[in-house]
């Protein structure tokens, strides 16, 4: 196995190589952890390359009493890439594990959307709490939202101005969906309607799909 962490871009990038063991995975987590410490850096984009898949959570201390919740701050966003099919599946069952533990982990699939993700640019960053009051806050204005459950987006939709704004879109939802989301973002723009295929189009290529309701919709 080798490795190499730097930082760049205000983000610690670590990349590894030839990892296949849980032991290896330990070592080069532990090194990442102190290369963080050592820069002030807590948005961590991780690289695997030319390694196993390894789908085993305790592979990567994330089992009950595991060593990930002693490195991993619930607030620090890390992203995962792989550079082969099997590795990005195995990452994305890791990203689910680490969240059902609290910690803000997420794979990817292109090195682009990660970083833009790590950086709060990859879909509209500012979340509020999805009651009737806090919509009637949102802009009465042409622009895409995202609905979110949890740390999910569930849902990406536009809303093109005159009788179809970001607020009358966001009601629509709050009086018309029986599974309502936790939260809505927002992003006032010119042209709505390539706003919301860029984000989806940046979504399912991070996830390898649509966000749930968009799915659903489609």
């Amino acid at each position: 196995m080798r490795f190499s962490i730097e930082p760049r871009d205000g983000c610690l990038h670590a990349t590894v190589y030839e990892r296949d063991t849980a032991e290896q995975t330990r070592e080069f987590l532990l090194a990442v952890h102190a290369a963080a410490k050592t820069h002030g850096l807590s948005k961590v984009l991780i690289s695997i390359r030319q390694s196993r898949a390894i789908f085993k959570p305790e592979d990567y201390g994330l089992e009950t009493g595991g060593y990930a919740n002693a490195l991993v701050a619930p607030g620090c966003p890390i992203a995962l890439l792989g550079d082969t099919h099997e590795v990005s599946s195995a990452n994305e069952y890791i990203e689910m594990v680490a969240r059902q533990q609290g910690l803000n982990v997420r794979a990817f699939r292109d090195e682009g959307t990660a970083l833009r993700w790590l950086n709060g640019a990859g879909v509209p960053s500012r979340r509020y709490r999805f009651t009737r009051i806090v919509i009637a806050g949102a802009p009465d204005e042409a622009g895409v939202y995202a609905l979110w459950d949890g740390e999910e987006v569930i849902y990406y939709g536009r809303a093109e101005g005159e009788n179809a704004t970001i607020r009358s879109r966001l009601l629509d939802h709050y009086y018309g969906d029986s599974r309502r989301a936790t939260h809505y973002s927002w992003e006032v723009c010119k042209d709505p309607r390539a706003r919301e295929a860029e984000l989806l189009g940046e979504h399912e290529r991070a996830f390898g799909r649509l966000p749930r309701d968009n799915k659903k919709a489609a």
